[in-house]
């Protein structure tokens, strides 16, 4: 008996994941999220998470569960009014306190998207869907699971750490910091890369930056123009910093750090930024050959 509603299951599953609604309301749900948020934060791309949301995930959770699946909308469309609602608060604070970092804006005209719900319960009734591999099915699960978690993720911000002044001794050249540091940087702009892509360098500044944003990931030094200069002053979007040195020994000096966190997050992010940049940059600058 559990075998055959296994099969059942999967069978259910694997006939209905393709429905082109859902898969529309997922891409849509993804791209708002990941994408939109960042570049164009405003109502439209608040309500937006909002109705498609509630148009995949009640659908999606239905295929595991289709005994239940009135029971599944019913449930979804009043924990929906409890999460838009100030009742949810001590739950989130609850959750953020134990390591579970969960955010939503109380606003109740967020509330126009239940009928959505209405539009999932009857794709359920469609038999119009698109006939997946096995592999594009397990695929659209996963990416399904991991937006709705993400969408209840908490917004960040770029935070600035003053007043470091946290100095590096080497024993090698000015001119040989400068080359390591270079070569760490673009090992680091490179990894940037393979992640997001995307990332211009401008010849003349001999800045890397991404696409349709000025701001400095990373700036490559000319020896040539730096050599007679007896401190170097240094800044990107993640540090600022100094580079003093002689033909012998050198030294870099951290001023400020530049850390992308989480709101009302209670982690030591100074700290963390800190480890992250004597790991990433000081290491590699003392292992490089």
């Amino acid at each position: 008996m559990r075998i055959t509603k296994m099969i059942t299951s999967k069978k259910i599953i694997s006939q209905n994941i393709g429905n082109p609604i859902f898969l529309i309301s997922l891409g849509v749900l993804i791209l708002n999220d990941w994408f939109l948020k960042a570049f164009f934060h405003n109502t439209i791309t608040g309500k937006l998470s909002d109705f498609a949301g509630l148009i995949a995930f009640p659908f999606f959770l239905s295929l595991f569960f289709i005994e239940q699946k009135k029971t599944i909308h019913i449930l979804i469309g009043i924990l929906f009014v409890f999460w838009k609602s100030t009742w949810s608060q001590p739950l989130i604070n609850i959750c953020n306190q134990i390591g579970l970092p969960l955010y939503r804006t109380v606003d109740y005209t967020d509330l126009i998207a239940l009928p959505s719900i209405f539009i999932s319960y009857s794709l359920l009734k469609n038999k119009r869907h698109l006939k997946l591999r096995p592999f594009l099915s397990k695929t659209v699960i996963i990416c399904s699971s991991i937006a709705f978690i993400a969408t209840s993720m908490p917004p960040r911000e770029n935070r600035k750490y003053v007043d470091i002044n946290k100095e590096y001794v080497f024993n090698f050249s000015k001119t040989e910091l400068v080359s390591r540091l270079n070569m760490i940087q673009l090992y680091e702009i490179q990894k940037l890369n393979k992640r997001h892509g995307k990332i211009n360098f401008n010849s003349e500044t001999n800045i890397f930056h991404y696409q349709n944003n000025q701001d400095t990931l990373s700036l490559i030094l000319d020896n040539k123009m730096v050599s007679h200069q007896d401190t170097i002053k240094f800044k990107t979007s993640f540090v600022d910093i100094e580079i003093v040195g002689n033909k012998d020994t050198s030294a870099l000096k951290l001023l400020n750090l530049y850390q992308i966190v989480t709101l009302r997050s209670k982690k030591n992010y100074r700290k963390i930024a800190l480890k992250q940049f004597e790991k990433r940059i000081i290491n590699g600058i003392r292992k490089y050959r």
